[in-house]
């Protein structure tokens, strides 16, 4: 399975697709800690808070939710420009390995998981449908119960048939 059918793969699934993994993963990030003149004091472990198996092919695992950018700021005009977003990483793996990484913004004041776009513009980014199809299952796998396709249409995406990855 190459990169683009394993992407496929993910993004053509549904929720019932999946399962939680209800065990430790032992996939922890180390982020230096800081004291208030920038030295370091130590190290903090930081783990997804989402470990998934795909029951159709149990070599296939997801983890989402670890924070990379706390207080990301969306540029104007846009729609979510003055509320608080924040970056998360999904991680893919592949037989345990990952495979690939793909970031999703949580907008909204937390009201909707979107795919981060490469530039952010009032209209017109495009989003290919994998990366919309991807974003669209973390959304609604562990996102909040909001429409997905309401936010993303708010804030100027448009699915585009492009490859991707």
């Amino acid at each position: 399975m190459d990169l683009q059918d394993y992407v496929k793969t993910v993004a053509d699934s549904d929720i019932g697709d999946w399962t939680p993994i209800l065990r430790p993963t032992y996939r922890h990030r180390f982020i230096p800690r800081k004291n208030a003149k920038d030295e370091v004091t130590g190290l903090a472990a930081d783990q997804h808070p989402l470990h998934l198996t795909f029951l159709h092919d149990i070599r296939i695992t997801l983890a989402y939710g670890m924070v990379d950018i706390a207080n990301y700021q969306i540029p104007s005009p846009n729609a979510f420009a003055s509320e608080n977003a924040r970056t998360h990483l999904l991680d893919c793996f592949w037989e345990g390995r990952l495979a690939f990484r793909e970031t999703l913004v949580n907008v909204g004041r937390n009201r909707c998981l979107l795919p981060l776009p490469e530039e952010w513009a009032e209209t017109g980014m495009e989003v290919p449908v994998l990366r919309y199809g991807l974003a669209r299952l973390i959304h609604d796998l562990a996102g909040p119960p909001t429409i997905f396709d309401e936010y993303f249409s708010m804030s100027g995406m448009q699915r585009v048939n492009r490859r991707w990855p």
